[in-house]
């Protein structure tokens, strides 16, 4: 019997309750355990009340509790370089170091990385001070997209069709302390987030998940990060792929490992197909949200084993390609008007593992989770899907109807 490894998630995200229900399942998972408040979390999963930055305390409660992996999923861990210290200490640990991550967690350094490597990306501006940024935008483009240099929500984020709307972003924005801000035009057509998991020197592709948002991206208003997920992703060819994986991921791979920064872990290229060109908006450091149970489901891989090998510096040798099944999936993000609503109709779902919800039993105002549904063919996925959804209920409920119409 294949010995059972304690898991240790660092970041408590709608992903990573998606995560957790993935190595439940598996034969050589044994104890989960992540950081924060429980929330949507199951009830196997044992809870840590210590800070994700808190990474000395981290270490101790990895020791203590006999940690095989930790998979950080929290940028501010990332941000107190939690790998470095791991690491140092002979902790195995999934996540890239601080030196690597920091040109991606902040979004106008991974804009001008991508200037400077050369890779498309859209007309963008990065600001300190509200009236720069409010003379930028008199000769800038429309419609632009505003936002913080790293959002933590969608209120950090805003599509501005006017000039009028885009001075009330850059208010709003400043108004709360943003000492950085992100102005950039926006670029139409299809959305879609091509995912590879690296251990810094190799990449191989994860997959490709196509994206939706509010706001049909730039009427006004705030964005969200995302608001469903689908796959596969027909509009994105194969010789998409290969450019992208050629042009664009080899491409900031080695430029990082050239630096001595090499970049160990998930990442996600949220990119643009415009006139048959592919843009790249931004990049993550995991898998977003909205993507997480499409891009799970589709995975045939063991995560522990894989995740181990970028950790322990095997995966070249271990993997020639990512193992992945034929089923289509779609998963829309279930957001909510108000706080504190009672959600009903849980115990009617046929798969009640497929909704991932970061709240217990009371809704909070915004995204409260994500529910999905696979298939042999993506039109069938998504009528289970509206069959799921059609048993849930709660005021003031909010959802993209149009992805499974």
């Amino acid at each position: 019997m294949e010995n059972k490894k304690n898991i240790l998630i660092v970041g408590n995200t709608i992903s990573a309750v998606a995560l957790v229900k993935k190595l439940h399942k598996l034969d050589n998972c044994g104890e989960i355990f992540v950081t924060g408040f429980r929330g949507g979390m199951p009830d196997y999963v044992k809870m840590v009340d210590i800070r994700d930055e808190n990474v000395s305390e981290l270490l101790e409660f990895a020791l203590e509790n006999s940690i095989d992996l930790t998979i950080v999923v929290s940028n501010k861990a990332i941000k107190a370089d939690i790998t470095g210290f791991f690491s140092a200490n002979g902790q195995m640990i999934f996540a890239p170091d601080f030196e690597s991550a920091k040109q991606i967690i902040d979004e106008a350094a991974t804009k001008k990385f991508l200037y400077k490597l050369k890779v498309p990306t859209s007309k963008f501006g990065v600001f300190e001070k509200a009236q720069l940024a409010q003379d930028y935008i008199k000769t800038a483009k429309f419609p632009l997209v505003i936002k913080s240099a790293e959002p933590a929500s969608e209120r950090d984020l805003f599509a501005c069709p006017t000039i009028s709307v885009a001075n009330i972003a850059i208010n709003d924005l400043f108004f709360k302390s943003e000492n950085k801000i992100l102005i950039e035009e926006y670029v139409p057509g299809h959305k879609f987030t091509y995912y590879v998991v690296t251990d810094g020197y190799k990449a191989l592709p994860l997959g490709i998940v196509s994206t939706y948002k509010f706001s049909d991206e730039a009427d006004g208003g705030y964005l969200t990060k995302g608001s469903a997920a689908s796959m596969p992703d027909f509009k994105i060819t194969k010789e998409d792929e290969s450019k992208i994986m050629k042009d664009i991921v080899t491409r900031l791979l080695n430029a990082l490992e050239n630096a001595g920064h090499p970049y160990s872990g998930i990442l996600g290229f949220k990119c643009v197909k415009s006139d048959e060109k592919v843009f790249v908006e931004s990049i993550s450091t995991f898998i977003e949200d909205s993507d997480a149970q499409v891009l799970l489901d589709s995975l045939e891989e063991n995560p522990i084993t894989l995740f181990e090998a970028c950790a322990m510096g095997v995966f070249a040798d271990d993997y020639e390609f990512i193992r992945t099944n034929e089923l289509a999936s779609v998963s829309v993000t279930l957001f909510s008007r108000y706080d504190g609503k009672e959600m009903k109709g849980i115990e009617n779902l046929d798969e009640p593992d497929n909704l991932n919800l970061c709240v217990s039993a009371k809704t909070r105002k915004g995204a409260i989770g994500t529910i999905s549904a696979s298939a042999n063919t993506l039109s069938r996925a998504k009528g289970k899907l509206a069959d799921e959804i059609a048993n849930l209920s709660f005021e003031g409920m909010k959802y993209r109807k149009d992805v499974i119409c």
